[in-house]
């Protein structure tokens, strides 16, 4: 009985369809989740930013909720539901998952997303006063699935590509390209799905404060990557897409693990990429991780600096307040404008999440192929 009812909640959630969030300065009321499927009342997200659940499980002993680590108990009801509250949650979106008789699952409630190496459920909730992620009546440009074949891989490979909604309409016109890389656990999907990177780009677009360009997203954690992108993806791109193909038209950007390729592929490759984006990663050190050697690590800029710098016309890092990696970061970030790079730091409110990294890609597009 028990896997079945796994299989069975597993195979609900994949049919999922998403909705856009809601902006905060609109609840009078509890409302339900824009990540809910269609239809589905619960989760229902309260003004005080609590959550409410009601699971149908009457069969359970046990039923819990579980927010990253945060784990709420639900109580059965006569109707044997099980209903409770989260405690108060951050703003953000954070990955959930159900806890019937001590087996954790999916919610047949919940859209799934890719993301702590697994297809999750996840609830969205609304920051005051942040709206550059929620669709607005702009153009809306596209996301575009691209299959090719990767012959270091011998297998065909996915890719997502934004392009602006004028694309088509400029048949004439090349673009240039950000190539935007996902964190360890998710994939090629994280950006659009959970970042919704292609509203914020549109809703700049709309309001004049970015250049038009692409957007790559491409998985980064199969084979070498490096060779991937470099020798495979790009070309790719280049070949079916109208971009301007030379390095001052690349940037690349990535969150987490992410942000690390885009030290050591992008920083490390100025005759392919300008301008480099460095969000929450780990690898200025922590933990779980070696000592940062900025000597080591980046020789060129200690070399030349100025050299670095015209390389590099947005050299970008940022991490969340709430991040364990902040302070590693921020001290990275001191040793490099030491070092004479132009570097800009920035910390956001907000942990290792999803919040930190939409806002760090909203000021980074407006910063970018200027």
């Amino acid at each position: 009985m028990k896997k079945n009812l796994i299989l069975l909640l597993a195979g609900l959630a994949v049919l999922a369809s998403c909705r856009q969030p809601v902006p905060v300065e609109t609840i009078t009321g509890p409302f339900s989740a824009s990540t809910n499927i269609a239809g589905r009342e619960f989760p229902k997200i309260h003004p005080d930013l609590r959550v409410e659940f009601r699971v149908d499980a009457p069969e359970a002993q046990s039923v819990a909720v579980d927010i990253c680590g945060q784990v709420c108990p639900l109580e059965k009801d006569e109707e044997g539901r099980w209903c409770g509250f989260t405690q108060v949650l951050e703003p953000g979106f954070h990955y959930y998952f159900l806890v019937v008789d001590n087996v954790r699952i999916a919610d047949p409630s919940s859209t799934l997303f890719f993301g702590c190496g697994l297809m999750a459920s996840a609830i969205e909730i609304p920051e005051a006063g942040v709206d550059f992620y929620l669709d607005r009546d702009v153009p809306r440009g596209e996301v575009r699935m691209q299959r090719y074949w990767s012959p270091s891989l011998n297998t065909w490979r996915t890719c997502y590509v934004y392009v602006p909604a004028e694309y088509e309409q400029n048949p004439g016109k090349r673009y240039p390209v950000l190539y935007l890389q996902h964190g360890g656990g998710e994939d090629e999907t994280g950006w659009s799905r959970q970042g919704h990177a292609d509203i914020i780009l549109d809703n700049l677009l709309a309001e004049k404060k970015a250049t038009p360009m692409l957007i790559v997203m491409d998985y980064g954690q199969a084979g070498d990557f490096s060779k991937i992108l470099l020798e495979e993806t790009i070309p790719m791109i280049d070949k079916l897409y109208r971009t301007q193909p030379d390095a001052a038209h690349r940037a690349m950007a990535g969150l987490s693990f992410g942000g690390g390729q885009s030290w050591s592929i992008g920083l490390k490759h100025p005759e392919v990429f300008s301008s480099i984006g460095i969000f929450s990663s780990g690898m200025f050190g922590g933990v779980s991780y070696a000592p940062f050697d900025l000597e080591a690590s980046l020789p060129e800029l200690t070399a030349d600096a100025a050299a670095f710098n015209a390389a590099h016309p947005v050299f970008y890092i940022s991490c969340g307040e709430g991040d364990p990696r902040i302070e590693y970061t921020r001290k990275a970030a001191d040793a490099l404008l030491e070092k004479g790079a132009n570097v800009q730091f920035k910390a956001w409110p907000g942990g290792h999440e999803w919040q930190p990294w939409r806002k760090s890609l909203h000021e980074f597009l407006q910063l970018i192929f200027k």
